[in-house]
This record gives structure tokens, sequence and C-alpha cells, in this order.
């Protein structure tokens, strides 16, 4: 049986892949308690109930996740497109035929559960806003700094780049493949 200060944690990793992998409505947390060899007190020590458990997930595993991904571009000052061009490079070589076939887990929630639990959708759009004020602020600095046109709408921009990168995993998704995506 698992009991140490990382429990939590391993129940919210192990939590955010089986999201990743069939989305929230579909997450068992009794076949999740069975797979991470703890009890269901244990669980529920830390979750009260499944939606609890989701919004420690947006909090602490997908916010992390997508700050990472656009962590590189976070305080560029120079070389804006090229940072953000290598971003999307990096994220078209991580993709896997799995990772393809499951979509955007940001995307797939927002589509699932925005609809069923005010807060779930609020800290969804808390994550896609992180994501677009990274790349507005980088947007802006290549404003700034002479690399973009002087009228280019940062927000629109941005905005856009990450809807184009969802809107290729959901491509990618309904074919199921890897090739269209990259």
């Amino acid at each position: 049986m698992i009991m140490s200060t990382n429990t939590r944690n391993l129940i919210l990793q192990r939590c955010f892949e089986a999201i990743q992998s069939a989305g929230f409505e579909t997450l068992r947390t009794d076949k999740e308690i069975i797979r991470l060899k703890i009890t269901k007190g244990a669980f529920y020590h830390y979750f009260p109930n499944k939606l609890e458990l989701g919004y420690a997930v947006i909090d602490e595993m997908m916010m992390p996740h997508y700050e990472n991904k656009w962590a590189p571009i976070a305080n560029i000052q120079k070389g804006i497109g090229n940072a953000i061009l290598q971003i999307l490079e990096n994220e078209k070589n991580q993709a896997t035929e799995n990772s393809v076939k499951r979509g955007d887990v940001l995307s797939n929630l927002m589509t699932e559960m925005s609809h069923t639990d005010a807060l779930f959708r609020e800290k969804l759009e808390s994550v896609h806003e992180m994501q677009v004020k990274l790349l507005q602020k980088a947007i802006l600095t290549g404003r700034a700094n002479g690399e973009l046109k002087n009228n280019t709408d940062a927000r629109s921009l941005s905005l856009q780049i990450i809807g184009q990168l969802i809107g290729c995993y959901s491509i990618a998704k309904v074919r199921a493949s890897k090739d269209v995506f990259t």
C-alpha cells in the first residue's frame, strides 16, 4: 500500500493520465484507487469528491503542463517568431500516434466539462487564458523591438496560434493520424 507524503501527488498524476486517455466523465476513482493500491479513505482524505479531484488536476497538473509548454517565450526579448515556431515544432516532434488519437487534454476537457460545472469551466478557461497571455506578452515584445509589425493585434494572434494548435489536434484526432497532425 502506498502511504507517504507523495500519495496526493501520485493520485493527481495517475488521474491526470487517466483523464488524458479517456476524459473526466469516464474517470473511475474506484479503479484508480485499486491501481494505486491505496485505501478509499486515503483517496477521500485528499479529494472529498470527483469534482474536487478534477479541480486539483486542472490547477496542479494541467496549469503547470501548459505553462511548461510555453515557458521558452515567457521572458524572451529577441527572436520571438523563431521561439514560437520552436514551441510548435517541439509539439510536433513530441506527438505520438497515441497522443494524437487522444487529442489535446485541455481542448477535450473544455468540450466535455464546460457545460456541466461553472467552476470547472472557469478553471479550464484560466489555463487557456494563461497560454494566450504568455503568447500575447511575447508578441507585444516582438512589436516593441521591431520584429513584428506595430499594428499586429497581439491578443488576436495569440488566440489564433492556440486555436490552430487545438485545431490540428482535433483534425488529427478525428482522422486518427499523427501524419495529419505533423
